[in-house]
């Protein structure tokens, strides 16, 4: 009988929680397929930045101001942005992980966000990870998450993940790492 190849959920879901930043999603659901994942959900309506006017007359202080106050209108008064059949294949996957090693080298010395999708995902990636699940599905609404898996006895079950639960993971999670480089002293020190 052959194994089943397992699945590194951490990765996995981090990697869609960075493509799903990209959109600026809101509230998703993800399910998995045989071969893909498959996302729905809502963004932020993307808009097109206005360029400023700039007057020679204006303080740049009033230039701020405008500007600030036309982004704000914007953002208010524009719809939630609808997506439905978004797929994550396995060539998808590997590219945001790329990308995302990229830019976590830019930026190794600082703690990540635990509030971001991608570590949010992460973390629920690591929670199955652990306990040796399948996922089946993920629904994310208002900083909740429902969680569908099967668990090493092929029992499906049901978890339901509040803000707290999925930062007290991260922070579990977050210890485990590897500890970052030490400064090498310098010539001049």
């Amino acid at each position: 009988m052959k194994a089943k190849a397992t699945v590194n959920y951490q990765n996995v879901l981090r990697a869609i929680g960075q493509g799903l930043e990209a959109l600026e999603v809101k509230s998703f659901d993800l399910e998995v397929s045989a071969s893909h994942y498959v996302v729905r959900g809502e963004g932020k309506k993307p808009t097109t930045p206005d360029a400023p006017k700039v007057s020679l007359k204006k303080s740049f202080l009033s230039l701020v101001l405008n500007v600030t106050k036309k982004r704000t209108a914007r953002t208010a008064d524009s719809p939630p942005f609808h997506f439905t059949g978004l797929r994550f294949t396995r060539t998808d996957i590997e590219l945001l992980e790329r990308k995302g090693k990229v830019l976590q080298t830019n930026f190794e010395n600082d703690a990540p966000d635990p509030h971001r999708l991608s570590q949010i995902l992460r973390t629920v990636g690591a929670y199955l990870d652990q306990d040796g699940c399948r996922l089946l599905k993920i629904i994310w609404r208002d900083g909740f998450l429902k969680l569908w898996h099967v668990n090493r006895r092929g029992v499906e079950s049901k978890d339901i993940l509040s803000p707290l639960a999925l930062y007290d993971q991260w922070v579990h999670q977050y210890k485990q790492r590897r500890p970052m480089r030490l400064l090498k002293r310098t010539g001049n020190d």
